[in-house]
């Protein structure tokens, strides 16, 4: 089983590139387009701060949006259109494809944002790598579990997963500062709200909120442990 499982791994990557990772190149060079572009035009001076200003904000729009599309369906797509039927009619343990199929396009992820990177530094100035992949690695392990749970237990799970992370942000806007209940209903909440400022110190001084980083990976790993408990007890169908 495990060498049949194996033999699947180049064929995720070739379908991730396929699939998503042209679309993630595209929607990643666009945004940041719009981003640079504007700057570029007026001739502004593309110092090591302005450039740094720069990716934060191109950071701040493309890791979001194309963990996003990179997660969106990466269990249901497979049920909605009857792949499974082909994918599991060799012996191969279901939670191992898909955990394998989560950490295949992980890598894919973050080949598209070193690309995505090498052509901001032609654009801008050369800056150190390590922190925007780090900073962009942690948004995909952070939404990850999340959309993996998600797409495990429903058909549709994109307008699921947006509803939660958009209610997340918009509740902990909103309810920050309270008490009680509403304290309760945030600590159960997706902690996606602590990203943005983790973003600064990581892609700056390569440094992180080690509390805040272990808060949101754990949340996220126990959801991913759920979507595989629920592909083990469910018939995938």
């Amino acid at each position: 089983m495990p060498s049949n499982l194996h033999r699947y791994a180049l064929w995720q990557f070739r379908d991730f590139i396929r699939d998503r990772g042209i679309a993630l190149l595209l929607v990643g060079f666009l945004i940041g387009f719009t981003i640079i572009g504007p700057f570029k035009a007026m001739g502004g001076a593309m110092d090591e701060r302005m450039t740094s200003r720069i990716l934060a904000a191109a950071l701040s729009q493309i890791a979001f949006i194309a963990a996003f599309i990179a997660l969106n369906g990466i269990v249901s797509n497979d049920r909605k259109l009857g792949y499974y039927r082909f994918l599991f009619s060799k012996p191969v343990s279901i939670p191992a494809y898909y955990a394998q199929l989560f950490f295949v396009y992980l890598v894919g992820f973050l080949a598209v944002c070193a690309v995505l990177l090498g052509i901001f530094m032609l654009f801008a100035r050369p800056v150190p790598p390590v922190g925007p992949l780090v900073f962009c690695g942690l948004v995909f392990l952070s939404f990850g579990g999340i959309a993996f749970l998600v797409s495990s237990l429903f058909r549709y799970d994109w307008p699921i997963l947006a509803a939660i992370f958009l209610g997340s942000s918009i509740l902990q806007s909103m309810w920050q500062y309270e008490e009680g209940w509403k304290r309760m209903i945030l600590s159960i909440l997706p902690p996606i709200y602590k990203l943005p400022a983790l973003m600064p110190p990581i892609i700056e001084r390569g440094t992180v909120d080690a509390q805040a980083v272990l808060w949101l990976l754990g949340y996220s790993a126990i959801c991913f442990a759920g979507g595989l408990f629920v592909l083990k007890q469910r018939p995938f169908s």
